[in-house]
């Protein structure tokens, strides 16, 4: 009689060849797709620099003096340790600014033709509206898969930086920058603890910082009469610019093409700066005053308790404010005045360049690692220590100027959307029609301010007589272009 196993024990035998075998294809799956996952993930975005050869980059800059200036004279030292066969030459900036003058061409078509003539792998943008617009027509490379494969940082950038630049670049980020400069409120604080007036502080209104001003109106003497506040050249019509970015105001239509001045924004904005200058509580040039000099040395005397200060301004007070008297003058600074509605947004925030790679690059792998190095953590810390560097975008690293907190340079976001009256890198917005417009407006403003001119009347002389110019300055830009092509 032959034996046989019960049913149940071949059921189980079965079952476990049959485990055994699901085990078995399971792990050949893993396998293969930890092998093709090894794979992707090892390939680069970028090729990688070939050890033994050598690659030359051509950068962008003011000028090689400017760089290390802006740099350091060590630069080429801890670059070169860090990437021995990688070297860079300079394209010049500075040297198409003849040519402008010579041609009487604009900076973006001297621009371009650089550009053409040099092939830079790395370009340096100091207008904002050119890199938007070039990043726009994808002249620029894309750096967003370069940056998250290799988990570059860019959290430590001070608030909504980063959003900015992807403003300008339709959701995409096309470049970086490393430092920026913007206003601040400077004020002096013997002077309101003298006459015992609470001194200004982070966010106030503009009605705020005007109401405060104007507790200085009527102080001093008729000699030396005491102002509560002014803009950093002491130019009216840069005030009201101030004043209208911060509320969003927009000189032009929505599609960029007239003038829209006339509105119940720009009259209000209007009526608050001729009612301050005609108290006495801003001060401003004359109309008939060719010449602005920066308030420095009104502020220093005690002849301004505020001023509306740029970079060029802070530069000014820390190579030393001294006073007519040899002492060093206390002063302190806060933000600027903000809009109620978004009262943690600045529309003075600029950038001092931008970093992009050039999207025809033959070189883009160098020109990302020395793109990524001298916008690193590395390099902010050091430049942090610079006086020739600016602000850091990267906010943990500069932490005083001066002995004065930093604070009140990066408490507020760059605008959303940008800062400018004027929208976008699509306006046509020739340069005889920038240099001209303020000059209309500083008329205007002060047809207010001398002689009672109404605001309604003031801003429809500004849009007529400014579509007028405007369309003046587009008509001589196209006969020059047809003129050149021929």
């Amino acid at each position: 009689m032959v034996w046989e196993r019960p049913i149940y024990l071949l059921w189980n035998e079965r079952e476990e060849k049959e485990l055994r075998q699901k085990w078995k294809a399971a792990i050949l799956l893993l396998t293969v797709i930890s092998l093709l996952g090894g794979c992707f993930a090892e390939k680069p975005v970028l090729e990688e620099l070939e050890p033994e050869r050598k690659v030359k980059i051509k950068v962008m800059y003011h000028n090689d003096e400017s760089f290390y200036r802006d740099y350091g004279n060590g630069f080429d030292a801890i670059f070169n340790d860090k990437y021995p066969n990688l070297e860079f030459e300079f394209i010049s900036l500075i040297e198409m600014y003849p040519d402008i003058e010579k041609n009487g061409t604009s900076f973006e078509e001297e621009y371009l033709k650089l550009i053409e003539k040099n092939k830079p792998d790395i370009l340096f943008f100091t207008k904002t509206d050119l890199f938007e617009k070039m990043a726009q027509e994808g002249k620029l490379y894309n750096l967003d898969p370069i940056i998250a494969q290799e988990n570059f940082d860019v959290d430590s950038y001070m608030p909504g930086l980063i959003d900015m630049m992807r403003h300008y670049g339709d959701g995409s980020l096309y470049g970086l920058a490393p430092s920026f400069y913007t206003n601040n409120l400077y004020y002096n604080a013997e002077l309101f603890r003298e006459y015992q007036i609470e001194p200004p502080r982070n966010q106030m209104s503009w009605q705020e910082v005007l109401e405060l001003s104007q507790r200085f109106a009527g102080l001093g003497s008729k000699d030396k009469p005491i102002y509560g506040l002014t803009e950093d050249f002491g130019r009216v019509e840069e005030l009201l610019f101030g004043i209208a970015a911060t509320s969003s105001l927009r000189a032009l239509d929505a599609k960029g093409e007239k003038l829209a001045f006339n509105t119940e924004g720009w009259k209000e904005a209007m009526e608050l700066v001729a009612d301050a200058v005609r108290s006495r509580a801003v001060f401003a040039y004359p109309l008939e005053e060719d010449v602005r000099y920066l308030q420095t040395e009104p502020f220093l005397r005690g002849e301004v308790a505020m001023v509306l200060g740029s970079g060029m301004f802070l530069n000014q007070m820390l190579e030393g404010p001294m006073q007519d008297d040899g002492k060093e003058m206390e002063w302190n600074m806060v933000t600027v005045p903000v809009d109620p509605a978004s009262p943690d947004e600045s529309p003075f925030v600029e950038l001092n360049g931008i970093y992009a790679i050039a999207a025809d690059s033959a070189n883009k792998r160098a020109a990302w690692e020395f793109m990524k190095y001298v916008n690193s953590p590395e390099m902010a810390k050091a430049l942090s220590r610079s006086p020739h560097a600016g602000l850091q975008t990267r906010s943990g690293f500069t932490k005083e100027i001066a002995g004065k907190s930093t604070e009140s340079f990066y408490l507020l976001r760059p605008k959303a959307g940008g800062g400018s009256i004027w929208g976008g890198s699509n306006v046509n917005r020739p340069d005889e029609f920038t240099f001209g417009f303020p000059n209309l407006v500083e008329k205007q403003l002060y047809e207010m301010i001398e002689n009672g001119k109404s605001a309604e009347a003031a801003a429809a002389a500004i849009e007529s007589e400014g579509n007028a110019l405007l369309e003046q300055a587009r008509a001589a830009q196209k006969a020059k272009a047809k003129a050149g092509k021929k």
